[in-house]
Protein backbone atom coordinates (compact mmCIF):
# COMPACT_ATOMS: atom_id res chain seq x y z
CA UNK A 1 0.00 0.00 0.00
CA UNK A 2 1.57 3.69 -0.95
CA UNK A 3 1.74 5.66 2.13
CA UNK A 4 -0.41 8.93 2.07
CA UNK A 5 0.96 12.28 2.48
CA UNK A 6 -0.23 13.90 5.61
CA UNK A 7 -0.88 17.30 4.12
CA UNK A 8 -4.63 16.94 3.58
CA UNK A 9 -6.34 17.39 -0.26
CA UNK A 10 -8.54 19.65 -0.99
CA UNK A 11 -11.84 19.67 -2.98
CA UNK A 12 -13.41 23.12 -4.19
CA UNK A 13 -17.36 22.48 -5.28
CA UNK A 14 -18.46 25.40 -7.28
CA UNK A 15 -21.79 25.97 -8.00
CA UNK A 16 -23.21 28.49 -10.98
CA UNK A 17 -25.73 31.12 -10.80
CA UNK A 18 -26.55 29.55 -6.79
CA UNK A 19 -28.64 32.38 -4.11
CA UNK A 20 -26.72 33.22 -1.05
CA UNK A 21 -30.32 32.46 0.52
CA UNK A 22 -31.10 28.57 -0.76
CA UNK A 23 -29.00 27.56 2.56
CA UNK A 24 -30.71 26.99 5.73
CA UNK A 25 -28.04 28.54 8.00
CA UNK A 26 -28.93 31.93 5.53
CA UNK A 27 -32.57 30.99 6.45
CA UNK A 28 -34.55 28.90 3.79
CA UNK A 29 -36.95 26.26 5.48
CA UNK A 30 -37.37 23.91 2.33
CA UNK A 31 -34.00 21.92 3.57
CA UNK A 32 -32.36 22.35 -0.13
CA UNK A 33 -28.41 22.38 0.95
CA UNK A 34 -28.52 19.78 4.57
CA UNK A 35 -25.17 18.83 3.12
CA UNK A 36 -23.24 22.25 2.80
CA UNK A 37 -24.83 23.24 6.51
CA UNK A 38 -23.32 20.44 7.93
CA UNK A 39 -20.08 21.45 6.48
CA UNK A 40 -20.54 25.05 7.19
CA UNK A 41 -21.64 23.93 11.05
CA UNK A 42 -18.72 21.46 11.33
CA UNK A 43 -15.84 24.06 9.83
CA UNK A 44 -15.87 27.80 8.59
CA UNK A 45 -19.03 29.30 7.82
CA UNK A 46 -18.52 32.66 6.61
CA UNK A 47 -21.53 34.38 7.13
CA UNK A 48 -21.39 37.18 4.93
CA UNK A 49 -19.19 37.57 1.95
CA UNK A 50 -19.46 40.04 -1.13
CA UNK A 51 -18.38 38.92 -4.43
CA UNK A 52 -15.95 41.35 -6.15
CA UNK A 53 -17.75 40.51 -9.84
CA UNK A 54 -20.59 39.39 -10.09
CA UNK A 55 -20.57 38.13 -13.98
CA UNK A 56 -19.25 34.63 -15.25
CA UNK A 57 -16.06 34.47 -16.11
CA UNK A 58 -14.64 37.50 -14.34
CA UNK A 59 -15.57 35.96 -11.10
CA UNK A 60 -13.84 32.78 -12.14
CA UNK A 61 -11.05 34.81 -13.30
CA UNK A 62 -11.34 36.09 -10.09
CA UNK A 63 -11.38 33.17 -7.87
CA UNK A 64 -8.58 31.31 -10.14
CA UNK A 65 -6.32 34.07 -9.81
CA UNK A 66 -7.05 36.43 -6.36
CA UNK A 67 -7.07 39.05 -8.37
CA UNK A 68 -9.72 42.25 -9.52
CA UNK A 69 -10.99 41.00 -12.55
CA UNK A 70 -9.93 44.79 -13.46
CA UNK A 71 -6.26 43.42 -12.51
CA UNK A 72 -6.81 39.87 -14.31
CA UNK A 73 -7.64 41.20 -17.24
CA UNK A 74 -10.76 39.77 -17.32
CA UNK A 75 -13.21 42.00 -16.94
CA UNK A 76 -16.29 40.90 -18.99
CA UNK A 77 -17.41 37.40 -20.38
CA UNK A 78 -15.48 36.52 -23.35
CA UNK A 79 -11.76 37.47 -22.62
CA UNK A 80 -9.60 34.34 -22.01
CA UNK A 81 -7.72 34.28 -19.20
CA UNK A 82 -3.96 35.49 -19.45
CA UNK A 83 -1.72 32.70 -20.48
CA UNK A 84 0.74 34.46 -17.90
CA UNK A 85 -1.62 34.22 -15.15
CA UNK A 86 -0.86 32.45 -12.02
CA UNK A 87 -3.32 30.11 -10.74
CA UNK A 88 -4.65 28.25 -7.78
CA UNK A 89 -3.41 25.08 -9.80
CA UNK A 90 0.10 26.66 -10.41
CA UNK A 91 0.05 27.68 -6.23
CA UNK A 92 -1.05 24.10 -5.60
CA UNK A 93 1.55 22.86 -8.01
CA UNK A 94 4.36 24.80 -6.14
CA UNK A 95 3.19 23.16 -3.27
CA UNK A 96 3.64 19.67 -4.48
CA UNK A 97 0.43 19.17 -4.97
CA UNK A 98 -1.63 17.36 -8.10
CA UNK A 99 -4.18 19.35 -9.77
CA UNK A 100 -7.60 18.64 -11.59
CA UNK A 101 -10.19 20.61 -13.13
CA UNK A 102 -13.69 19.03 -13.96
CA UNK A 103 -16.47 21.05 -15.25
CA UNK A 104 -17.10 24.49 -16.48
CA UNK A 105 -14.17 26.85 -17.38
CA UNK A 106 -15.42 29.64 -19.12
CA UNK A 107 -11.83 31.36 -19.02
CA UNK A 108 -10.98 30.81 -22.46
CA UNK A 109 -12.29 31.29 -25.97
CA UNK A 110 -12.21 28.55 -27.72
CA UNK A 111 -14.11 25.01 -27.60
CA UNK A 112 -12.45 22.62 -26.86
CA UNK A 113 -9.83 24.26 -24.53
CA UNK A 114 -6.14 23.98 -25.21
CA UNK A 115 -3.88 22.82 -22.51
CA UNK A 116 -1.92 26.28 -22.75
CA UNK A 117 -5.16 28.27 -22.17
CA UNK A 118 -6.18 25.58 -19.27
CA UNK A 119 -4.91 27.86 -15.74
CA UNK A 120 -1.82 25.09 -15.06
CA UNK A 121 -4.49 22.37 -14.26
CA UNK A 122 -2.86 19.16 -14.92
CA UNK A 123 -5.70 16.51 -15.43
CA UNK A 124 -8.31 17.82 -17.28
CA UNK A 125 -12.09 16.53 -17.81
CA UNK A 126 -14.24 20.05 -18.98
CA UNK A 127 -16.15 22.52 -21.54
CA UNK A 128 -15.67 26.07 -21.69
CA UNK A 129 -19.24 26.58 -21.92
CA UNK A 130 -20.88 23.94 -20.49
CA UNK A 131 -24.51 24.91 -20.96
CA UNK A 132 -23.80 25.21 -24.95
CA UNK A 133 -21.90 21.55 -25.17
CA UNK A 134 -24.09 19.56 -23.05
CA UNK A 135 -27.63 19.29 -21.95
CA UNK A 136 -29.16 17.92 -18.34
CA UNK A 137 -29.08 14.19 -19.42
CA UNK A 138 -26.14 14.60 -22.30
CA UNK A 139 -23.34 15.55 -20.21
CA UNK A 140 -20.22 16.31 -23.09
CA UNK A 141 -16.78 17.71 -22.09
CA UNK A 142 -13.41 16.70 -23.31
CA UNK A 143 -10.02 15.29 -21.79
CA UNK A 144 -6.26 16.18 -21.66
CA UNK A 145 -6.26 15.13 -25.24
CA UNK A 146 -9.44 17.05 -25.78
CA UNK A 147 -11.29 14.14 -27.24
CA UNK A 148 -15.70 14.40 -26.81
CA UNK A 149 -16.27 12.53 -23.83
CA UNK A 150 -19.67 11.83 -23.45
CA UNK A 151 -20.80 10.69 -19.66
CA UNK A 152 -23.73 8.90 -18.91
CA UNK A 153 -26.90 10.39 -16.27
CA UNK A 154 -28.10 13.83 -15.09
CA UNK A 155 -24.83 16.15 -15.37
CA UNK A 156 -24.33 17.05 -12.19
CA UNK A 157 -24.19 13.40 -11.26
CA UNK A 158 -22.14 12.73 -14.38
CA UNK A 159 -19.80 15.40 -12.72
CA UNK A 160 -19.55 13.95 -9.46
CA UNK A 161 -18.85 10.58 -10.99
CA UNK A 162 -16.11 11.62 -12.71
CA UNK A 163 -15.03 13.40 -9.66
CA UNK A 164 -14.81 10.24 -7.63
CA UNK A 165 -13.00 8.63 -10.21
CA UNK A 166 -10.30 11.48 -9.91
CA UNK A 167 -10.04 11.14 -6.07
CA UNK A 168 -9.94 7.26 -6.59
CA UNK A 169 -6.87 6.97 -8.96
CA UNK A 170 -4.93 9.95 -6.73
CA UNK A 171 -4.22 8.07 -3.32
CA UNK A 172 -0.61 8.59 -3.04
CA UNK A 173 0.19 12.03 -3.45
CA UNK A 174 -1.83 15.02 -1.88
CA UNK A 175 -4.19 16.67 -4.63
CA UNK A 176 -6.21 19.74 -5.49
CA UNK A 177 -9.61 18.86 -7.30
CA UNK A 178 -12.21 22.09 -8.79
CA UNK A 179 -15.04 20.74 -9.84
CA UNK A 180 -16.99 23.23 -11.25
CA UNK A 181 -20.40 22.33 -11.61
CA UNK A 182 -23.18 24.62 -13.61
CA UNK A 183 -26.49 23.41 -11.75
CA UNK A 184 -28.87 25.51 -10.80
CA UNK A 185 -27.72 27.80 -13.82
CA UNK A 186 -30.29 27.66 -16.90
CA UNK A 187 -30.03 25.95 -19.53
CA UNK A 188 -29.43 28.25 -22.10
CA UNK A 189 -31.34 26.57 -25.39
CA UNK A 190 -34.02 26.01 -23.48
CA UNK A 191 -34.08 29.17 -21.22
CA UNK A 192 -35.51 27.27 -18.23
CA UNK A 193 -34.18 25.08 -15.21
CA UNK A 194 -34.20 21.30 -15.85
CA UNK A 195 -34.04 19.26 -12.47
CA UNK A 196 -33.59 15.65 -12.23
CA UNK A 197 -36.60 13.47 -12.76
CA UNK A 198 -38.81 13.54 -9.75
CA UNK A 199 -36.91 16.64 -7.86
CA UNK A 200 -38.92 19.26 -9.49
CA UNK A 201 -42.11 18.28 -7.81
CA UNK A 202 -40.83 18.10 -4.66
CA UNK A 203 -40.88 22.03 -4.41
CA UNK A 204 -44.13 23.03 -6.09
CA UNK A 205 -46.61 24.78 -4.24
CA UNK A 206 -43.76 25.36 -1.27
CA UNK A 207 -42.22 28.77 0.10
CA UNK A 208 -40.45 30.96 -2.54
CA UNK A 209 -38.73 34.32 -1.66
CA UNK A 210 -40.26 37.50 -1.87
CA UNK A 211 -38.09 38.77 -4.64
CA UNK A 212 -38.83 35.63 -6.60
CA UNK A 213 -42.60 35.31 -5.60
CA UNK A 214 -42.31 39.13 -7.31
CA UNK A 215 -40.89 38.30 -10.84
CA UNK A 216 -43.83 35.28 -11.31
CA UNK A 217 -41.96 33.69 -14.65
CA UNK A 218 -38.82 31.74 -12.84
CA UNK A 219 -39.26 28.27 -12.60
CA UNK A 220 -38.24 28.16 -8.91
CA UNK A 221 -39.60 24.30 -8.18
CA UNK A 222 -36.89 23.04 -10.74
CA UNK A 223 -34.19 25.39 -9.62
CA UNK A 224 -34.85 23.64 -6.54
CA UNK A 225 -34.56 20.58 -7.45
CA UNK A 226 -31.52 21.10 -8.88
CA UNK A 227 -29.89 22.82 -5.62
CA UNK A 228 -31.25 19.30 -3.90
CA UNK A 229 -29.52 16.79 -6.52
CA UNK A 230 -26.01 19.27 -6.08
CA UNK A 231 -26.12 18.56 -2.19
CA UNK A 232 -26.78 14.97 -2.71
CA UNK A 233 -24.19 14.75 -5.18
CA UNK A 234 -22.18 16.58 -2.97
CA UNK A 235 -22.52 14.13 -0.40
CA UNK A 236 -21.29 11.51 -2.70
CA UNK A 237 -17.86 12.98 -3.58
CA UNK A 238 -16.45 12.72 0.38
CA UNK A 239 -12.95 11.69 -0.21
CA UNK A 240 -10.75 12.48 2.70
CA UNK A 241 -10.11 15.98 2.12
CA UNK A 242 -10.64 19.72 3.30
CA UNK A 243 -13.66 20.94 1.32
CA UNK A 244 -14.58 24.19 0.13
CA UNK A 245 -17.74 25.15 -1.00
CA UNK A 246 -18.34 28.64 -3.45
CA UNK A 247 -21.03 29.44 -5.72
CA UNK A 248 -20.84 32.21 -8.74
CA UNK A 249 -23.27 34.90 -7.87
CA UNK A 250 -26.34 35.36 -10.12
Amino acid sequence: MPQRSDRPNVVVFFTDQQRWDCSGLHGNPLDLMPNFDRMAQAGTHVANSFTCQPVCGPARSCFQTGLYATKSGCWRNCIPLPLDSKTLAHRFRDGGYTTGYIGKWHLAEEEPVSESHRGGYQYWLASNTLEFTSDAYRTVMCDNANKPMTLPGYRVDACTDAAIRYVDSHQKDPFFLFLSFIEPHMQNHRDDYQAPAGYEERYRGRWIPPDLAALGGIDAPAYRGILRNDQEARRGARPSARRVAQSEPL
